[in-house]
């Protein structure tokens, strides 16, 4: 999956994604206390965009 893709369904979702060295690292206003990483690269494996996503509470 495109980072990008990964991101805009994050933020669509509204997640905060802010740059931090080689990883994002995505935060919601109303879930305090949860905070995960994303790759810095252009193309993610699809097993760490499908975590990611689960973690959001999106899948």
């Amino acid at each position: 999956m495109q980072r990008t893709e990964l991101e805009r369904k994050l933020k669509k979702a509204g997640w905060i994604i802010k740059p931090g060295g080689k990883h994002l690292k995505a935060r919601h206003p109303d879930k305090p206390g949860i905070m995960f990483t994303i790759p810095n690269g252009s193309k993610i494996k699809e097993i760490t965009a499908n975590g990611i996503l689960k973690d959001a509470g999106l899948k």
